[in-house]
């Protein structure tokens, strides 16, 4: 007889309020209990390996060893700009990101206004071959933008240049680190170029590539977790580079950026 009560006495227990209640509190807490120790384990296990960057901007040059040492990190100056408008000899970008976790002693790339505006002559570069003015423009301390190809009876030679759309002459002042768009004759017919492998590349190494190439950089994606660009890997392009896919002269192609370390896994 208390056997065929059994399952009577479980249903009439499962029906009271404070039991159903009890069991609901259960459910919902045990997983939780379970995802706040999973985090205490990685914290614990990672915080003697891993730091926070923090946030260099606006920090001055005289200030940076010091901030630096107090993060055990370390850090390099890539690149300074002029900028009439921001005081000299503070950051005004970091790779990686304010609050990526890096391993300790990593090193944090920075971007610094100038503490002297530097100011070159724009070369003569016109009717030179691309490859011949890539390099006189380079050696100035200039950089390459945008190549526009336009129908001309010279093929790969230059026509024009620009900054941002404003014409330039050879001999023009301008700042150094200028990025500067040349226009490139293409023939009086359409020329095209095999589409170049940029898997495993770096972006400055893209860029090399693709410039070589007679192409320019697209749209450029970094996965959510990339946390340093700078060393960021390509590993997707489009168009991709198989069955000897061409591009006319001047077309872009998008690249996709992630970790190196995932790249290699």
């Amino acid at each position: 007889m208390e056997e065929k009560d059994s399952p009577n006495r479980i249903l009439l227990y499962l029906k009271d309020k404070d039991t159903l209640k009890h069991v609901f509190l259960a459910l919902v807490t045990l997983p939780l209990l379970f995802f706040l120790y999973l985090k205490f384990l990685d914290i614990y296990t990672l915080h003697d390996k891993y730091v926070l960057v923090p946030d260099y901007s606006n920090y001055h040059l005289s200030e940076l060893d010091s901030i630096s040492e107090e993060n055990n990190l370390r850090y390099v100056i890539i690149d300074s700009i002029s900028d009439l408008e921001q005081p000299k000899g503070i950051v005004i970008n970091q790779i990686p990101k304010p609050n990526s976790k890096v391993k300790k002693k990593r090193r944090i790339y920075l971007t610094v206004t100038e503490t002297n505006t530097r100011i070159v002559k724009f070369p003569d570069v016109y009717d030179l071959t691309l490859r011949q003015a890539l390099r006189k423009i380079e050696i100035v301390g200039l950089s390459v933008g945008k190549l526009e190809y336009k129908s001309d009876i010279a093929t790969n030679k230059i026509l024009d240049f620009n900054v941002n759309g404003i014409s330039i002459f050879a001999g023009q002042e301008i700042l150094k680190g200028t990025i500067v768009n040349l226009v490139v004759g293409r023939g009086l017919s359409e020329k095209y170029v095999f589409v170049p492998d940029l898997i495993g590349l770096s972006r400055v190494e893209a860029h090399i590539v693709l410039k070589s190439s007679s192409l320019n950089i697209g749209t450029e994606l970094y996965d959510d977790d990339c946390s340093d660009t700078l060393s960021a890997i390509i590993y997707k392009q489009i168009p991709p580079f198989e069955n000897q896919n061409e591009l006319k002269l001047g077309s872009t192609i998008d690249i996709y950026f992630q970790d190196p370390e995932k790249v290699n896994k």
